[in-house]
């Protein structure tokens, strides 16, 4: 067993080798070309790809041909729907809702194969709890990013809507209809707003009602004024009115709510600074004892009497921060 896996480690540190003087040699390749390009024609129709690029263009090929495959499945495609709010309209690779569960198979076959990889080259066995663990770390490190770039996005699109609500009003005053408002939105507007009024305007375009477009606008983007305007204009199309005067009225009241939202933002930044140095202050002084005398902390660890001791700072810890977190929290209203 033991000169099978010195087999599969030299085999392994031979790939790696090959692999590192290939990419030097096309990493050479490329930047000679590009210094003898100084000094050639080329023609205007020739655009090269670079390296990058390919390896761009052969990730994606993969991940549609995945794609391909597992969406005979019903279950995929009903998981792949969850998926759709991350989708971008204008991706240069026309990215589906289906792609990101391609994704999540791909980075979890990849993390078993780097988790088997590490255990040859250390000389140890791998266990099936070791490859489950590495498939759902890698099947579930998407949804990580992805929820992270989404809050950025929601962010920035409280930021925007105020902007969407002043374009959409002058539209209206100016005689358009709420087709023509939502495409003037998508296109006046830049991020991921203008991706959320896009879908908007295919939604419509697809013939959708306008409950139900805007049900699914308020949905992905989940903010109160989102529902608010969405609402209003539900109401005001089953109901008739005049629907400049509805809202001029939406966008006095976002830009109060605005300026009051500001206040309020600005008034508590001192609290928050102040809640955030004192959740900062305990792991201080743990690095601060612990650099200074590493053995300090061993009895919390190895004594009963100490692991109680740890969960019972633990809990209080928690507590604190929930307690104070309430405290200094902007109630939506």
């Amino acid at each position: 067993m033991e000169k099978l896996y010195i087999t599969l480690q030299f085999i392994i540190i031979l790939i790696i080798i090959i692999v590192f003087l290939l990419t030097l040699k096309i990493l050479n390749s490329i930047s000679k070309e590009k210094r003898i390009s100084n000094f050639s024609i080329t023609a205007l129709s020739d655009k090269p790809i670079s390296f990058i690029e390919k390896l761009q263009n052969l990730y994606y090929s993969v991940i549609k041909s995945i794609s391909k495959t597992i969406s005979k499945s019903k279950v995929c495609n009903d998981y792949s729907k969850k998926y759709e709010k991350f989708v971008v309209v204008d991706d240069t690779h026309k990215q589906t809702s289906m792609d990101f569960i391609s994704k999540k198979i791909l980075f979890s076959i990849l993390a078993v194969l780097l988790s088997i990889i590490s255990n040859i080259l250390k000389f140890k066995m791998f266990s099936f709890i070791q490859i489950l663990i590495a498939f759902l770390f890698g099947f579930f490190i998407l949804d990580i990013f992805l929820k992270i770039r989404k809050k950025k996005e929601e962010k920035r699109i409280e930021q925007d809507f105020l902007k969407a609500v002043i374009i959409m009003n002058n539209a209206f005053k100016s005689g358009r209809s709420i087709m023509q408002a939502v495409e003037l939105v998508s296109t006046e507007l830049e991020g991921p707003i203008s991706n959320e009024f896009k879908k908007i305007l295919i939604d419509l375009t697809y013939g959708l009602e306008l409950e139900v477009v805007f049900d699914r606008f308020a949905s992905r983007v989940k903010l109160e004024e989102v529902k608010y305007m969405a609402s209003s204009l539900v109401i005001l199309n089953e109901t008739g009115g005049k629907i400049t005067k509805i809202f001029s009225s939406i966008e006095r009241s976002f830009i109060e709510r605005k300026r009051i939202k500001d206040e309020m933002n600005s008034t508590l930044a001192l609290s928050n600074f102040v809640f955030k140095v004192l959740v900062a202050i305990p792991f201080i002084i743990f690095v601060l004892i612990y650099f200074m005398d590493p053995t300090y902390f061993i009895p919390l660890i190895k004594e009963p009497l100490g692991n109680l001791i740890l969960v019972l700072i633990i809990l209080i810890y928690i507590v604190y921060i929930v307690l104070v977190k309430k405290i200094v929290k902007i109630r939506e209203w």
